[in-house]
């Protein structure tokens, strides 16, 4: 690496240098010992030779020389491995530097040529962290623009399929709605028809009669007018029936989210006979029966009436579904299973309440607490998109109510909707 290179260059921890340092150290403290042999040998053959002069003196002399060349010897043998050994401690720091291991350090204390450089390798390996802190910062912060991107897309993915699930949400509504329009439509128009082709043949007979009219034609004239007058009316009575549907329908539909004065149990009744017409039109062997226990008092309520008639909408279909569903497992039971739908209004106060209660499957208490989360249902997914509950409990609590579910399988299952009378 080019930390450990560049050290090497300068030479400062070659092993050339290092073997160097200690073969001088080692050379030195021989020398001197050698020295404190000879000054020792020499000592004592003038011991020998000059002992009648009394040449102690000279003797304790070259025993202090020889004392203190060898104490230096060894100091400088000492200091020679001791620097060695700091240098050898260095190298391996420079290695493992070089290596990228910036945790490793060797601490040195002194004031020699080793410890200078050794302060000077400490502020570089604080420098490389400092470095390489960086570096990891900004590695971190693109990776994490990169999964903010990412995300971003995700969700803009997330909100497009949510789009189109509502969009398929309301499109079943519209369908369900349309199917119950057309049967409550229908049963005028047949009524209409049927007395229309009546009053054709009534003018028939009317115009045979007239051409030979005598006073006892004029009677019978008179009873065919009579019934003519009557047909129409008729004609007239459900045909407003007929236009008063499809005006409730449009304007409930095209409220554009307004509050208003509605009256709350003619929404009940007709959103469940749509429910209830829409399920039988695209499930014809649907048998059910639908009790109304609608409070008189409950008056006029101010509600966004279309969001009202959605939340009835849903918990009727809910409940169709459920009791039909029942119908099919009970089997050949059925004649002991009457499928029940009861519908109940009641104004408690400055509240009211509306209670959509069935007896059908039932819901099991591990899935109480997900079915008013989106795109949670338990039906098949031909037949549910598991918006209805979500979209229905949004709309109470926009009008600052709440929905509570009650429920024992295979028994029945209850909503009590509860909103603030304004």
């Amino acid at each position: 690496m080019k930390i450990e290179s560049d050290f090497l260059k300068l030479g400062l921890f070659s092993p050339r240098r290092q073997g160097n340092q200690l073969n001088l150290g080692i050379i030195a403290g021989t020398l001197l010992a050698a020295v404190f042999t000879a000054l020792v040998f020499f000592a004592f053959n003038d011991v020998r030779g000059e002992a009648a002069d009394g040449s102690a003196t000279w003797r304790n002399i070259l025993l202090a020389v020889g004392g203190l060349a060898t104490v230096v010897g060894v100091l400088t043998i000492l200091r020679a491995i001791t620097t060695g050994i700091r240098a050898i401690a260095m190298e391996v720091w420079i290695r493992r530097m070089g290596e990228g291991d910036l945790d490793y350090k060797v601490p040195m204390e002194g004031e020699d040529e080793i410890t200078a450089i050794a302060d000077s390798l400490e502020e570089l390996r604080q420098r490389s962290i400092r470095v390489v802190r960086l570096n990891l910062v900004e590695k971190l912060a693109s990776d994490l623009q990169a999964k903010n991107d990412e995300l971003e897309e995700v969700l803009a993915q997330l909100h497009q399929a949510q789009d189109q699930i509502v969009t398929r949400q309301k499109l079943a509504e519209l369908g369900e709605l349309t199917a119950g329009v057309a049967h409550e439509i229908k049963n005028p128009l047949n009524f209409m028809r049927n007395f229309s082709e009546a009053t054709d043949e009534l003018l028939v007979e009317l115009r045979e009669t007239i051409e030979e009219l005598d006073d006892e034609d004029r009677k019978a004239v008179g009873q065919i007018v009579d019934d003519i007058a009557s047909n129409l009316m008729r004609i007239e009575a459900h045909g407003l029936r007929a236009d008063r549907i499809v005006n409730d329908m449009l304007s409930l539909g095209g409220s554009g989210g307004k509050f208003e004065s509605t009256d709350i149990n003619e929404i009940v009744s007709l959103f469940a006979s749509l429910a209830y017409n829409g399920s039988k039109a695209m499930h014809p062997e649907l048998q059910l029966i639908i009790q109304e226990d609608l409070d008189p008092n409950a008056g006029e309520v101010t509600v966004i009436a279309g969001d009202i008639g959605r939340v009835v909408l849903n918990m009727v279909n809910n409940s169709c579904y459920a009791t039909d569903e029942k119908r099919l497992a009970v089997g050949d039971g059925y004649d002991d299973y009457l499928p029940i739908v009861w519908l109940q209004t009641e104004r408690r106060r400055d509240r009211l309440e509306i209670r959509v209660r069935d007896n059908g499957t039932g819901i099991e208490p591990d899935i109480m607490g997900k079915i008013f989360n989106p795109f949670f249902t338990t039906k098949p997914t031909d037949k549910g998109t598991g918006l209805g509950l979500s979209l229905a409990n949004d709309i109470v609590r926009e009008h600052g109510g709440s929905i509570e579910p009650k429920s024992q399988p295979g028994e029945y299952t209850e909503m009590v909707v509860s909103i603030p009378i304004r």
